[in-house]
């Protein structure tokens, strides 16, 4: 094998693996730990999973049990504090097309006889 060949085998299996740990590092990043806030839309309690309300689009979150949940700064859990309307922070890892979250901090939403009452 010529000089120059040998320099281009080895140019090309350096950025072939260069490529494919490029890719691995993108692949563990978009499953690392996102946080995202915005408004219960809905919840399926049977499935323990909510779709959060946000711009550009919604998110389907699902809840496990070792999930950490928070109401006004307080330990809750996901009948109690994940309802409609309320503003939720959540962090979540993606598996597959899954979003599972890890730390959900809610706050109620304010009743809408609360509202008419300060106007």
């Amino acid at each position: 094998m010529t000089r120059q060949t040998l320099v281009k085998v080895l140019v090309g299996a350096a950025l072939v693996i260069g490529i494919w740990g490029s890719q691995s590092l993108m692949a563990a990043e978009s499953n690392a730990g996102q946080a995202k806030t915005g408004t219960v839309k809905s919840v399926d309690v049977k499935a323990k999973t909510f779709v959060l309300d946000r711009e550009p689009r919604a998110l389907t979150i699902t809840v496990n049990d070792k999930t950490v949940i928070t109401l006004d700064g307080k330990a809750s859990n996901f009948e109690a504090a994940i309802k409609e309307g309320a503003k939720v922070s959540v962090t979540y890892t993606k598996t597959g097309e899954d979003r599972v979250a890890s730390k959900i901090e809610v706050t109620k939403a304010e009743k809408k006889e609360e509202k008419k009452e300060k106007k």
